[in-house]
């Protein structure tokens, strides 16, 4: 039977505690509730709402004002906007969609609908937004916006010639808008026309010299060519025509920061503290906090939380800074205080709800999410936060249904898209996972964020000359750890060893945590054999970390793989000591036990996990392995078979259940069953195979035995796998099996086939 596999729990880091608002709600049924109860009222709620950049309450309003009048296109359109601004671009195509089939000739909501289909790379989609443009065009009369959006879709349709045609023209009606200007740049950019980039910002600015916007724009060019000094003397002068412009403001500071000039950056932030555009005014916080001032921090994210009750964000902002300074109790209690008030937060709740997995309480994380669902069906994060309950609870089946869950209400949530994808990986899905990425929006397919998780699916698939050139693009933008652990697989792959322990050293000297470069490293030692190598080079790292459950996990791994079972058990106790809660490292310490053969403490091990987890299939299969080294039989079928109720392809339980069942006459159809499903989930496994073998040995199928057993022993030399394939050799009369019998007693005298074993030799030896 399987023991404990390699398992660290790193997904607790990506675990989301609410950072982005999902924004579709419920419908308010109560008139009661709502601005006077017409469309009128809330279509002007809902814009004042938007206006202060509360976009959950400016859904509200307008899904009323949909309620109420679902034949007006402006009320879909509103709601459009409202989603748009969220980021919630997969509603906001479904509201600006039915507002022009409701009319056609909203020419704003046909272009808000063109820009969002511009966004994907597809070219039915592109073509789609044309036309709508081009009959916006022949309608009204012309505006940059629709200028440039058919310039954008004449790009996309590989026509830049017509691209540039529309925005000189766009830029010569409509000088002030510097959106057709920035695209028209980019173009020039692109051609590798730096001076012509440059001519059309300076005459933008020629144009419009009191408009702050223009100025900011020729900045930022200056800072994406490289002339930080240039960039800087325009960030000055956007500020002195507009001394609390935010945008300016906050470039400046960053480029401080960019230049190590952090007390001037200070200053630079401080200044957006007060400014009139509240997004700008938590950049001084987060710059505090980010720069080792957390107590100034907290201070001034609570100053801006008390400022407006009612601003979730804020309080979002606040909650988070708590929890990443330790304090977790006021965290709570923030929250808590805020459901006093309003039972119905579902913002809260599910912020609460993600403080509660990662404290470990489950049950009450579960409670408050199914109570944010109850009220909001279709709140993205709440779906999101209970994948990553399930995913901690080791329900990978249920986190990817709710991954897939929040993409269906929110497209445009990119770490429930990679996350997905990197979950269907795991499951051997790497096809559909390249799928789930290939419907991002364009513009997310250009991080590269993205393209390290869609090079991990290339590499699963095997795919690797387009691996090759997506890691080399990659690197040339950015040495990050993932790309670097990529990288150092295909130099495996070519037995270019020291290159990929190379790729590795400067991975791990960014992150000694990373758990792919701390993966590939040991494949590396491993194919060289080297095992003793690796152990070093990981306890090395753990050195560095002490305070990291990660990297001692992975060190008691493999110390058990190098039978330094008392060693691995003290690097287990590390990894304890560093996250008490974690219940991988607990099965880790209570396989350890049942191996040793210390039943009484693996069971006190398992014991508080059936209290504390018991949504988690594997304390139930690891419950199930203790029993069956009992030889408790039954106790073990029945912990096997909750493992399956919350893991129905747990490859361990299917196995072991199968295994158990085949010595029962009337369950061998069931046990057939089960094997047959552990091995389409995992065919290359020998214990799996063997398993196969015992079934249809028991069901007296020899032939068909013998290729599963012969196959088993092939990969792993165990010696009950030898005693099942002596068995078989026995019942088809090959002359194998009595030497094959007696070399497994004197290897394993103990195992329950040793009386078989026996009575076959006493029986040969009576012939």
């Amino acid at each position: 039977m399987k023991s404990i596999g390699k398992e660290v729990e790193t997904r607790k880091r990506r675990l989301l505690l609410g950072t982005g608002l999902a924004l579709a709600v419920s419908f308010f049924m109560a008139c009661g509730l709502t601005p006077g109860g017409t469309e009128k009222g809330f279509l002007d709620a809902g814009k004042k709402a938007l206006a202060r950049n509360d976009y959950a309450r400016a859904v509200i309003q307008f899904r009323n004002a949909v309620r109420i009048a679902p034949k007006d296109a402006e009320a879909f359109y509103q709601l459009g906007l409202a989603y748009s601004a969220s980021r919630d671009l997969g509603s906001a195509y479904a509201s600006f969609k039915k507002a022009t089939e409701l009319n056609p000739k909203h020419a704003e909501a046909q272009l808000k609908l063109a820009a969002i289909m511009l966004e994907t790379s597809r070219k039915e989609m592109a073509e789609d937004a044309e036309n709508r443009v081009r009959n916006v065009l022949g309608s009204t009369p012309p505006t940059s916006e629709a200028l440039s959006l058919l310039a954008f879709s004449e790009l996309r349709l590989g026509r830049e010639q017509d691209a540039v045609r529309y925005l000189q023209q766009a830029v010569s009606q409509f000088p002030a808008d510097l959106g057709s200007a920035a695209l028209l740049m980019r173009i020039k950019l692109n051609q590798g026309d730096t001076k012509g980039a440059e001519e059309i910002l300076k005459n933008c600015v020629a144009k419009a010299p009191r408009s702050p916007e223009a100025v900011l724009a020729l900045g930022r060019f200056y800072l994406v060519t490289k002339k930080p000094d240039q960039a800087e003397r325009q960030f000055q002068r956007a500020l002195e025509i507009y001394p609390k412009y935010g945008p300016a403001l906050k470039d400046l500071g960053m480029l401080q920061i960019q230049q190590s000039r952090y007390k001037q950056a200070e200053q630079t932030f401080k200044q957006l503290s007060v400014s009139p555009d509240k997004n700008y005014q938590p950049l001084y916080g987060l710059f505090l906090f980010e720069f080792g001032q957390r107590d100034a921090a907290l201070h001034e994210l609570e100053r801006l939380a008390a400022a407006d009750a009612t601003d979730r964000e804020a309080r979002t902002r606040l909650v988070t800074a708590y929890l990443k300074a330790g304090r977790g109790a006021d965290a709570e209690n923030r929250l808590n205080n805020a459901l006093e008030k309003n039972p119905k937060d579902t913002d809260a709740l599910v912020q609460r709800a993600a403080l509660r997995i990662r404290m470990g309480n489950y049950a009450e994380a579960q409670n408050d999410l199914n109570q944010a669902v109850h009220f909001r069906p279709d709140m993205a994060q709440a779906h999101l936060n209970l994948a990553a309950l399930y995913e901690m609870r080791g329900e990978p089946s249920r986190a990817r249904q709710e991954l897939a869950e929040t993409l269906r209400l929110n497209r445009a949530i990119l770490p429930a898209r990679l996350h997905l994808a990197r979950m269907l990986i795991a499951a051997n899905a790497a096809g559909p996972a390249l799928e789930v990425l290939g419907q991002a929006f364009d513009f997310q397919q250009r991080s590269l964020e993205f393209i390290v998780q869609r090079n991990w699916a290339l590499l699963a698939l095997g795919r690797k000359e387009e691996l090759r050139k997506q890691v080399d693009l990659g690197l040339t933008a950015a040495r990050v750890p993932d790309l670097l652990a990529q990288d150092a697989f295909l130099k495996t792959e070519e037995g270019k060893y020291a290159a990929a322990r190379s790729s590795l050293d400067e991975a791990l000297k960014q992150d000694p945590e990373n758990l792919p470069a701390l993966e590939m490293l040991v494949r590396v030692y491993t194919i060289q054999k080297d095992l003793p190598g690796a152990i070093e080079r990981i306890r090395a790292y753990a050195a560095q970390r002490p305070k990291s459950a990660q990297l001692p996990g992975i060190l008691g791994n493999l110390l058990v793989a190098a039978g330094k079972t008392d060693e691995a058990r003290n690097a287990y106790l590390q990894a304890k000591l560093a996250d008490p809660k974690s219940t991988s490292v607990v099965l880790a310490l209570a396989n350890l036990d049942i191996s040793k053969g210390k039943l009484d403490s693996a069971r006190q091990e398992l014991a508080p996990l059936r209290t504390t987890d018991p949504g988690n299939p594997r304390v139930w299969v690891y419950q199930g392995i203790l029993e069956v080294a009992q030889k408790d039989y039954p106790r073990a079928v029945d912990n096997f078979r909750k493992g399956l109720d919350l893991d129905p392809k747990n490859v361990t339980a299917l196995n072991n259940l199968a295994y158990l069942l085949a010595t029962q006459p009337t369950h061998l159809d069931e046990a057939l069953k089960y094997a047959q499903q552990a091995k389409e989930i995992a065919p290359d496994r020998s214990d799996v195979d063997d398993t196969i073998g015992w079934v249809l040995y028991n069901r007296g199928v020899y032939p068909s035995a013998l290729t599963y057993l012969e196959s088993a022993v092939k990969k792993n030399n165990n010696p009950a796998i030898r005693y099942h394939l002596a068995m078989a050799y026995a019942k088809v009369g090959d002359k194998r099996a009595p030497q094959m019998l007696r070399e497994a007693l004197k290897a394993a005298p103990d195992l329950p086939e040793a009386e078989i074993a026996n009575q076959i030799l006493a029986q040969t030896a009576h012939r």
